[in-house]
C-alpha cells in the first residue's frame, strides 16, 4: 500500500498533478469571483424567482452548491436539473436557465440548452468552449467563461463562484467582497491542514482516507451542508475509485434509518459520514444529535465533520476542500490515479456506440 507521507507515490500515480489542483481552489475560486464581475446581467434577471441549473457531474454539483446559499426567505429558489430536458419551464415566465457544461460537449447538457433555448426562457451558460459555447454564441445568449485547468470536478470552485456572482447580481444571494475573502482564506487554512506535504499523524484527510480505504462511504447532509453531501459522495466514486451514496438531513429519518439493524456484513464494512452545519436550527441541529446516537446504537462506524465558523461561503469552500483531499487520497491508496475516469469513458464510448464489447 502506498505510503502517503512518500512523494515518490504522487508522481507515480499523479502525473497529471491533481494534488496541485485541489491545492490551488483557492486561488481559483478568488480569480473567478473577479472575472465573473464582467459580466452585464440584464436587467429582468433581478425579477426571477426560478434559478434553475442545468447540468451533469463536476459541472452540475455547483448548482447545489449554490442552492445551499440561498437564504430559507429569499424569494428566489434553485433547482438544478440533470436530464436531457428540463421540465416546467416557459417563455414570458421569471425564470432563469443557467446551463453549465466544463467540456461544452456534453451530451445531456446541450439537449437541456436546446430545449430551454426552443421555450424562450431567459438563459446564461457557464461553460469552457465547445459547441453548447458556440450555440450560446450564435444566440446572443450571455456566456460566464470557466477558466481553470483539469477535470470538470477540478473546476467546481471556478463554477461556484461564477454562479455565486450571478446569484448575487440577481439578488438571489448576498455576497460581499470581503465575504468571498473570507470564504477564500477559510479554504486556504483548510488545505494547509490537509496538503499532500502535511504528515499523516496530523493530517486528518490522510486519516480518514485510511479508515474508509475498502469500505461503504454514506454520506449524511443537511441544512446548507445538503449539497455538499452529494459532492462528497461523487467524489469518493471519482477521486477515491470506491463505492458511496448520499443522503440528506431530515428526509433520511422516514426512510434509511430502517435499515440500520439489518445485514451485519454489510454494517460492519460501511461508515457514516456526518457533515454538519456550523450552525443549525434546533430542529435540524437535534437531528444530526438523533441520528448520531442511532448509528452508535446499532454499531455503525460514523464520524462526524463540522462546518467552519463564519459565512455559508466559507464553509462550503472549506468543506470542498477536505472532502475533496480526503477522496484524493482514497484513489492514492486504492493504487489509482484519482484524476482519470475509465469507467466513465468507457461507458461514453458505449453510449456513442464506439466500444460494443459487452
Amino acid at each position: 500500500m502506498i505510503d502517503l507521507d512518500d512523494i515518490s507515490g504522487y508522481e507515480r500515480l499523479d502525473p497529471s498533478g491533481l494534488n496541485r489542483r485541489l491545492h490551488d481552489l483557492p486561488a481559483q475560486c478568488d480569480q473567478a469571483w473577479r472575472e465573473a464581475k464582467n459580466t452585464d446581467i440584464p436587467d429582468g434577471w433581478r425579477q426571477c424567482t426560478e434559478v434553475i441549473v442545468a447540468g451533469m457531474g463536476g459541472s452540475a454539483i455547483a448548482g447545489n452548491l449554490a442552492a445551499d446559499l440561498i437564504d430559507p426567505l429569499s424569494g428566489t429558489s434553485i433547482r438544478v436539473v440533470r436530464d436531457f430536458s428540463i421540465p416546467g419551464i416557459s417563455a414570458n415566465s421569471r425564470q432563469l436557465v443557467v446551463a453549465c457544461s466544463f467540456s461544452g460537449e456534453t451530451e445531456e447538457t446541450i439537449s437541456m440548452f436546446n430545449h430551454a433555448q426552443s421555450v424562450g426562457v431567459s438563459m446564461v451558460a457557464i461553460v469552457g468552449g465547445g459547441t453548447m459555447s458556440r450555440l450560446a454564441t450564435n444566440a446572443g445568449i450571455p456566456i460566464m467563461t470557466v477558466d481553470a485547468p483539469g477535470e470538470p470536478r477540478s473546476a467546481v470552485g471556478c463554477n461556484l463562484m461564477l454562479l455565486s456572482s450571478l446569484l448575487n447580481s440577481i439578488g438571489a444571494i448576498s455576497l460581499t467582497d470581503a465575504n468571498v475573502a473570507a470564504a477564500v482564506a477559510a479554504a486556504e487554512s483548510m488545505v494547509s491542514q490537509v496538503g499532500v506535504e502535511v504528515p499523516t499523524e496530523t493530517n486528518p484527510a490522510k486519516q480518514l482516507a485510511k479508515d474508509l480505504q475498502g469500505g461503504l462511504s454514506v454520506v449524511y447532509g443537511g441544512g446548507s451542508l445538503s449539497g455538499m453531501a452529494l459532492r462528497w459522495k461523487s467524489q469518493i466514486n471519482e477521486n477515491g475509485k470506491s463505492w458511496a451514496f448520499a443522503e440528506v438531513l431530515p428526509e433520511l429519518f422516514h426512510n434509511s434509518v430502517e435499515s440500520f439493524p439489518a445485514s451485519p456484513e454489510i454494517k460492519q464494512r460501511t461508515t457514516a459520514l456526518l457533515l454538519r452545519p456550523h450552525q443549525t436550527t434546533p430542529e435540524l441541529g437535534k437531528r444530526y444529535d438523533v441520528i448520531a446516537e442511532t448509528l452508535n446504537g446499532f454499531g455503525i462506524k460514523n464520524r462526524t465533520f463540522t462546518g467552519v465558523s463564519g459565512g455559508g461561503l466559507a464553509q462550503s469552500l472549506a468543506m470542498v476542500v477536505l472532502g475533496d483531499h480526503v477522496t484524493y487520497y482514497m484513489g492514492l491508496l486504492n493504487e489509482n490515479n484519482p484524476s482519470e475516469t475509465p469507467s466513465i469513458d468507457l461507458s461514453k464510448k458505449r453510449l456513442s456506440g464506439q466500444d460494443r464489447s459487452f
